[in-house]
């Protein structure tokens, strides 16, 4: 008969109140039943196993996981902070997981915020049993509420740090033109439009990228107007 406490512990990671993203530790207090003794380490150890075989939780990395009893559709991405302290989920990845990008990634992109007075984070890939993660280094003053109010940095649909569409661009802007980094600049073949260009410039101003943004955007018009460019919107179009 399975034990009580599995069932009540089921029971628990089926509620939406549950995180997406636990913790071995949180998992441990999840198991605990009111008033009992929990369950020795070799049973909890098997129980995790068979969660993870069964599709019930999704490994991360150790000690990781992502809940897909109460949250079938929780990405990976949720799971950024406890890959790399601190991380905002950025860049390529909201953009394209918001449509703004034509294409596709299975790269978790993300910011971290740095300071003179903290260690510098790691910001090499990291290749989870999730996916993989990509990681950039950038001020803390461009990532926290300095860089904007609350409202125009970060996305209140997601109980994770991921910006918004808006940030993910000018981080990627600010990124693609600076020498310490790696990033390349955004492909041409955004749609501007779905973005929220009194936002976009707001930002832009606060991060003091204004200049940045519009020489971006320059580039981006002569883009769009291209011959070639309007003979394939049109051959989409049908036209």
């Amino acid at each position: 008969m399975t034990a009580l406490w599995k069932l009540a512990a089921e029971r628990r990671l089926l509620q939406g109140d549950t995180p997406a993203v636990l913790t071995s530790g949180m998992l441990q207090m999840i198991a605990c039943l009111p008033g009992a003794a929990p369950p020795p380490a070799a049973t909890f150890q098997r129980w995790l196993e068979d969660l993870v075989h069964s599709n019930k939780l999704q490994r991360v990395s150790k000690g990781v996981f992502l809940n897909r009893m109460g949250h079938r559709d929780a990405s990976p991405a949720a799971a950024a902070q406890w890959v790399r302290s601190r991380s905002v989920v950025s860049l390529a990845w909201v953009l394209e997981q918001s449509g703004v990008m034509n294409n596709f990634g299975d790269t978790v992109t993300c910011v971290i915020p740095t300071d003179p007075s903290w260690p510098n984070p790691q910001i090499s890939d990291r290749k989870t049993q999730a996916g993989t993660f990509r990681f950039f280094a950038m001020p803390a003053h461009l990532v926290d509420e300095r860089a904007g109010a609350l409202a125009d940095i970060r996305d209140p649909r997601f109980d994770y740090p991921r910006t918004t569409n808006e940030k993910a661009l000018l981080d990627w802007i600010y990124l693609g033109a600076s020498k310490r980094s790696r990033m390349t600049r955004p492909p041409f073949d955004l749609d501007l439009q779905a973005l929220n260009q009194a936002r976009l410039r707001r930002l832009a101003r606060n991060m003091n990228m204004l200049e940045l943004l519009e020489q971006w955007q320059a580039e981006w018009h002569r883009f769009q107007e291209h011959p070639d460019v309007q003979d394939n919107m049109s051959t989409l179009l049908g036209q």
